[in-house]
């Protein structure tokens, strides 16, 4: 007899939330319920799955390896389902898709806007967070897509590049100005440079893009999200790294900052990624030639004149 799914899905419950209670809360199920169940998947795969006492479980190792095995299982049969409910065209149903924040704001507006006319069909729906949190519900099954900054490293989903994402400088003019007559760093202040937080990997991109190697010039003090960014560096009359992309919706512009493009040799790229397992790759790829033609570089240099 094969295993339950609902009984599978109970066991990852617990296994998240470590408490019987928690689980059948967040299964809607009561807690005898889901006890059962697990004593019924361990009768079945004859094995125990966790060790109890009166007061306290954990999993065993033999738990541990199903707690994965089910992950996969779940993660096929709702790709299963999802597939099914397509009827085989990529352009119907619905998708999950993950986002930075560094891209998020500037993108996914449009990128909504253009998929009700392309593919009116397609219902979206959006997730904000951090590139480890996305790709570890990636993994999970809890997104079905997500676009990041690249390189991501040690991963094995597929991606596809959809666009270069330039890097400008920002900031007060006389430090614009002072650092565009040379192209050095040096040439500016200590503590001048602000940069986001450093979960954001826009900071590892832009300093490795930009060969920011002296940290003496970069201010101790950073930006949780590009409009704070944006906030401090006007502020403090300091110096930044802005993408193209929120460049182009004029981030920065009514701080009064001057922004100037660098060299078209400095940006970070973007890209589309999925599970290798995914039955909707096709789906995928349609997004992705969308994308693609959001992110077509900006033809002029945007400044502000103060």
């Amino acid at each position: 007899m094969l295993p339950n799914l609902k009984h599978l899905k109970y066991l990852l419950a617990l296994h998240k939330h470590q408490n019987f209670n928690r689980a059948a809360d967040a299964c809607y199920v009561s807690q005898s319920t889901l006890s059962s169940a697990i004593i019924k998947l361990e009768e079945q795969l004859n094995c125990q799955l966790i060790e109890r006492d009166h007061k306290a479980f954990i999993f065993t190792a033999q738990g541990e390896v199903v707690v994965d095995m089910a992950q996969k299982l779940l993660l096929s049969a709702q790709e299963l389902l999802d597939y099914g409910k397509q009827q085989g065209n990529p352009a119907t149903g619905s998708v999950r898709i993950g986002c930075i924040p560094t891209i998020a704001p500037y993108l996914l507006t449009d990128l909504v806007k253009q998929c009700q006319q392309t593919l009116p069909e397609l219902a979206l729906y959006l997730r904000e967070d951090s590139t480890d949190n996305l790709m570890a519900m990636l993994a999970n099954g809890e997104i079905d897509t997500a676009i990041l900054a690249l390189p991501v490293a040690g991963h094995s989903f597929r991606s596809k590049v959809v666009g270069r994402d330039a890097f400008y400088i920002a900031g007060d003019a006389d430090l614009v100005k002072l650092y565009a007559k040379d192209m050095d760093y040096q040439q500016l202040p200590q503590q001048s440079i602000f940069l986001l937080t450093h979960e954001h990997c826009l900071t590892e991109h832009a300093v490795s893009a930009c060969q920011l190697a002296d940290a003496s010039r970069i201010n101790h003090f950073s930006a949780s999200s590009l409009a704070t960014l944006v906030q401090m560096t006007a502020y403090h009359k300091g110096f930044t790294f802005l993408p193209e992309m929120a460049v182009k919706k004029s981030l920065g512009i009514a701080e009064g900052l001057t922004i100037k493009a660098l060299s078209p040799d400095v940006y970070r790229e973007i890209g589309l990624l999925w599970r290798p397992t995914s039955l909707r790759q096709q789906t995928f790829l349609r997004l992705a030639n969308i994308l693609e033609q959001l992110l077509l570089p900006a033809e002029n240099d945007h400044k502000v004149k103060k």
